[in-house]
């Protein structure tokens, strides 16, 4: 007898799994997102020049291409944050098309390494703390601009230690402006005795 109740159930439980099979066939192939999110919820790494995803939503690297902006909208990016001055060639019609396509485009001009400044640094922050700023794009030629302004607003703003700010840039592909950002670290420091820049250069 219980094997009886057993098999009706297991014979209810497929005819349920087949008639909603059958419905999903019926209605269509399922739709699939075209903008599959990873596993913490960010949105996939569209491969700018030396892209990089990190966990708060951002993707930073060189500049994308037209193409590359197309599949940065649809990826469900919001936001494009350029750091290269107007004066600086090479995204020309940027702004124009990023807007057009219904995200918002910001501009910090950052002239390499004087650029690394803490008003720079303020401003990419407020940026990004915008009401549905997230997700973003942050990015300048070749990526270095930003994996250093990355590096000193967490040294600004959330005011980390020299080494975690240091370590921040450097796991985001810092090299070229890696001094730079040590100097720029070292003169804060200098100017600020209530920082704690023991060890500083």
């Amino acid at each position: 007898m219980r094997y009886s109740a057993i098999s009706l159930v297991s014979l209810a439980l497929a005819g349920a799994i087949a008639g909603s099979t059958l419905r999903a066939y019926a209605d269509g192939a399922p739709e699939t997102p075209t903008s599959p999110r990873n596993i913490d919820g960010t949105p996939p790494l569209v491969p700018i020049p030396n892209a990089r995803v990190t966990t708060t939503g951002l993707l930073i690297g060189g500049q994308p291409s037209a193409e590359q902006l197309k599949a940065i909208q649809q990826a469900g990016y919001r936001t494009v944050i350029t750091l290269r001055p107007e004066s600086e060639r090479g995204d020309e019609g940027e702004a124009a098309a990023v807007e057009q396509m219904g995200m918002k485009f910001v501009r910090i001009p950052v002239a390499g390494a004087p650029g690394l400044t803490e008003s720079n640094a303020r401003a990419l922050n407020a940026a990004l703390v915008q009401r549905d700023a997230l997700p973003a794009v942050v990015h300048c030629s070749i990526g270095q601009r930003v994996s250093a302004l990355m590096g000193l607003r967490a040294f600004v703003v959330d005011r980390v230690s020299p080494a975690a700010a240091m370590d921040l840039a450097k796991s985001l592909g810092l090299k070229e402006l890696e001094t730079a950002l040590r100097d720029r670290i070292a003169q804060i420091c200098k100017a600020d005795p209530s920082r704690n820049c023991m060890g500083v250069q």
